[in-house]
């Protein structure tokens, strides 16, 4: 029996003041949110969405809003060269949000 794969959804800050390269992150998420199979990507106006990855340029993290942080189960932040305000080289934000995105699926 397949599980149903997890939705994702990415909702940018202003990127007002970035200190990483949101774009590309961002793009790299995507592609890698696509060539798993238990990951789904959906808009971050849909329903159903498992965990919402939060992108923000900057510690400050404008974009971690409760309004938008309630539209997922789970949420995950990057700020700056953090997730979860944890320290990440940004060289490294993509395989630790996508292995974090694995870990949600697998319960």
């Amino acid at each position: 029996m397949n599980a149903r794969p997890l939705n994702i959804a990415l909702k940018y800050c202003g990127s007002c003041n970035p200190l990483i390269d949101l774009i590309t992150i961002g793009n790299e998420l995507k592609e890698a949110i696509k060539r798993d199979f238990g990951l789904n990507l959906v808009p971050a106006d849909g329903d159903d969405i498992g965990v919402m990855l939060i992108l923000c340029g900057c510690p400050r993290a404008c974009g971690n809003k409760e309004e938008v942080r309630s539209k997922a189960k789970f949420y995950l932040l990057i700020a700056g060269e953090s997730i979860d305000q944890v320290s990440v080289r940004e060289k490294d934000i993509v395989a630790t949000v996508i292995s974090r995105l694995k870990s949600f699926s697998r319960g």
